[in-house]
């Protein structure tokens, strides 16, 4: 495997973490990201990556107009959450203001969202913002939060929400639903692939979870660790009965649905019935942040995101990375505020 330079180990990560790599240079981007811009330019550059991928997990990225997408398959999105996309796309791609030669390319994220609502009917308005958030703000980046406030000091203050668009978003829209509408052959993937993917999408591997896999693992850690090093991000760390990918870009949030999820984690012991994690987590909520309203939702999603616990199949307990941190259930100073 050729070594990688620095500026595809920066495209292949933000793959990782937000499923898209645009090629248009913003003024907030930093002069890394401008510089594997460039060099995507290169078909060098572009075989390269893909051959990683491929080695890696089995799959190379989309490239559309030297945007590249990253998709391991559609069956990582929900059903509504692919409604949500498509109707998303089409709401932004139709705004008159986008189809002229404007700099500014704002719109108005209550209009987004109702017309989002008339196509996906069965959730309420809250949740379609919150699902176009986590997909076109944190995972794909092709919108931006912004606020326009007004009329006056001396007036009723108020403040319209928008979000601007991405000058990539509609090369990338054609790329995603490209990706969503073609038929999905799943590549024939070696044992070595299907360990690189379990890590990749799970971070954590058992002789439980995962016992096809796990002496797979076993008898080609060296070499498995050796292809996630090449991104000078990932360490894998194995123990006797489990195996961590360890993501050292990786920040401890300071959120509070992070640190509810810690101290569930904490909790668990031995573990517990699946069916009683949600009132687990009300019962640790309570406990930290007693007059704060936290959602069970964002908790649950820290657990499996953090890879802080496993599910097997109806019955969950903490994974070792539990260990590594520190938590205590004492309330927040604070938290009645």
């Amino acid at each position: 495997m050729a070594e990688l330079q620095n500026s595809e180990r920066l495209i292949i990560n933000t793959l990782f973490d937000h499923t898209i790599f645009t090629s248009t240079p913003t003024p907030d981007m930093t002069n890394a990201t401008v510089a594997a811009i460039n060099a995507l330019k290169r078909p060098r550059v572009q075989r390269k990556i893909t051959r990683y991928l491929k080695d890696l997990v089995g799959m190379g990225p989309d490239n559309y107009q030297e945007n590249l997408l990253f998709l391991l398959g559609p069956s990582q999105l929900a059903a509504d959450d692919v409604h949500i996309l498509l109707a998303t796309l089409k709401a932004i791609i139709n705004e008159p203001n986008l189809q002229t030669a404007e700099t500014t390319r704002l719109v108005t994220t209550e209009k987004i969202v109702r017309q989002v609502r008339s196509e996906v009917v069965n959730l309420d308005e809250k949740i379609i913002y919150r699902r176009i958030t986590q997909l076109f703000v944190e995972r794909l980046n092709l919108l931006t939060p912004d606020r326009i406030d007004g009329p006056t000091p001396d007036q009723t203050e108020f403040v319209t929400e928008y979000w601007d668009v991405s000058p990539d978003f509609n090369a990338v829209a054609k790329c995603l639903v490209d990706a969503l509408i073609a038929e999905q052959n799943t590549p024939k993937l070696s044992l070595i692939q299907q360990v690189n993917r379990t890590l990749l999408l799970e971070r954590f591997m058992s002789p439980t979870t995962t016992p096809a896999l796990w002496p797979i693992l076993v008898a080609n850690k060296q070499a498995i660790a050796k292809q996630w090093g090449e991104l000078k991000r990932f360490v894998l760390e194995c123990g006797s009965d489990y195996a961590l990918l360890l993501d050292t870009q990786h920040q401890q949030s300071a959120a509070m649905p992070y640190i509810v999820a810690l101290a569930v984690a904490h909790s668990l012991g031995a573990g517990l019935p699946e069916k009683d994690l949600n009132q687990r987590i009300h019962e640790i909520a309570a406990q930290l942040y007693p007059k704060k309203t936290i959602s069970v939702t964002d908790v649950r999603s820290a657990l499996l995101e953090n890879a802080l616990i496993q599910i097997d199949p109806h019955f969950v307990s903490p994974t070792p990375l539990v260990q590594r941190f520190a938590v205590q259930t004492k309330p927040k100073e604070g938290a009645s505020s």
